[in-house]
């Protein structure tokens, strides 16, 4: 159990790249938002099932975690945990062609899923640990007059502790900032929005993952040490950033890849690790990236040789603002619309919209990161029609027998009120 933690942790925070900072202010404020209305009861919590496939849950995320990363152009920081996790829940409602879809992605077992999910989701909550929080939480936001299908709703709370709030979808800036004011509060202020009112206005459920992550390094670096220097950027200018500096040569274990080195940063507690991957040439990134893959870097942990390092490394601080998933997953076979069927929330039932956001601050003491993963589902309406066809006009009439052709009744009507 504790590899597939470390890895996790390592994917929600994979370092190759860093995220381009965006202003936290835009869109609904939290702090404007009326009290929630209350959390209806919902089933218990089911403890971890030692038996569940937790690993081939784990191994098929970070590959589609990866594969996410990979769309993302300059910057880019993203949680496979929380997307994954959101969808994972999506699929308890999923048409069959739907969650064929969603394994394919995702890599979700075959076997027991939602088994796996929640032994995963109790394994990071055990890494709460001293200075360590790592928190994960699930809650799903039913339009007010919509109830979804009970069993949907007894594996939400019993593998992925979902609670439940309902809210008024037609009031699409008060729902938003409903649902952002639970974001934040969850985030802890990381992620202050991730839904506008066009995202849940009118829709029947609105379903929302988040993860938080505050770790301490093991060794904290030494804020006197921390200096300005020059970082070469990916178009081969420098920019003038705060580096922080190890006081001496440290212990720290490292994997040297073909073209670049990567090297460990330990939490204090909780087994949550930080990797950096540092190609050798200023512009080595892109072909240090295409040469690895999700179980190279999630095999880090298992290949490293250890000795003292003397590493520098800037202070950053990105974001991902809320990013629509579809540009990913629509290619995969998963477009919004009635074709993303999820019959087992409700009838009529389909994806509308897919939004995940992310934030990280790293400094001399430690992590904190946060992301959010948001999913809106509506109804089906009526297909569109074919043809239009308004009787308010003298017509032809005729009753026919369908095996034989025969005409039974044949009329024309001139004026219905004679």
């Amino acid at each position: 159990m504790s590899r597939f933690l470390a890895l996790l942790a390592l994917l929600v925070l994979v370092t190759a790249a860093c995220a381009e900072s965006t202003d936290p202010s835009a869109g609904s404020d939290p702090a404007t938002t009326v009290e929630p209305a209350p959390i209806a009861p919902i089933a218990e919590r089911m403890p971890a099932d030692p038996g569940a496939p937790a690993d081939g849950w784990v191994s098929g995320v970070n590959r589609a975690g990866w594969d996410f990363h990979q769309t993302l152009e300059g910057n880019a920081v993203s949680s496979p945990v929380s997307i994954a996790m959101a969808f994972s829940l999506a699929r308890a409602g999923a048409s069959p062609d739907t969650a064929t879809v969603l394994d394919g992605i995702f890599g979700f077992p075959a076997d027991d899923p939602h088994g796996a999910a929640n032994a995963v989701d109790l394994a990071l909550e055990a890494s709460t640990v001293g200075p360590t929080t790592l928190e994960v939480a699930n809650r799903l936001f039913p339009n007010t007059s919509f109830t979804p299908r009970q069993a949907f709703l007894d594996t939400a709370a019993g593998n992925y502790g979902a609670t439940i709030q309902p809210i008024d979808t037609a009031d699409g800036e008060q729902a938003a900032a409903v649902v952002n004011r639970w974001v934040s509060d969850t985030t802890r202020g990381l992620i202050p929005r991730i839904v506008d009112a066009t995202a849940v206005q009118g829709k029947e459920l609105v379903l929302v993952n988040t993860v938080y992550l505050k770790a301490d390094w093991a060794t904290p670096f030494l804020s006197e040490r921390t200096s300005d220097g020059e970082f070469s950027t990916g178009d081969g200018s420098t920019v003038s950033t705060p580096f922080m500096r190890d006081r001496e040569p440290m212990p720290r274990r490292y994997v040297r890849l073909d073209g670049a080195d990567a090297v460990e940063l330990r939490y204090s507690a909780g087994g949550l690790a930080m990797w950096l991957v540092v190609p050798h040439d200023v512009d080595g990134l892109d072909a240090v990236e295409a040469a690895l893959d999700a179980e190279t870097i999630a095999g880090f942990g298992d290949m490293p040789d250890e000795g003292l390092v003397d590493l520098t490394m800037p202070k950053w601080e990105q974001a991902l603002p809320p990013t629509d998933l579809f540009d990913w997953l629509c290619p995969l076979g998963l477009c919004a619309g009635p074709g993303a069927a999820f019959d087992g929330i409700a009838p009529g039932i389909f994806l509308s919209s897919a939004l995940h956001g992310a934030r990280v601050i790293v400094d001399e003491k430690g992590t904190e990161a946060a992301a959010a993963t948001a999913l809106s589902f509506q109804e089906s309406g009526p297909p569109p029609a074919d043809l239009t066809v308004v009787a308010d006009r003298p017509f032809l009439w005729a009753i026919t027998h369908n095996a034989t052709g025969a005409l039974l009744f044949v009329g024309r009507l001139v004026d219905p009120t004679e």
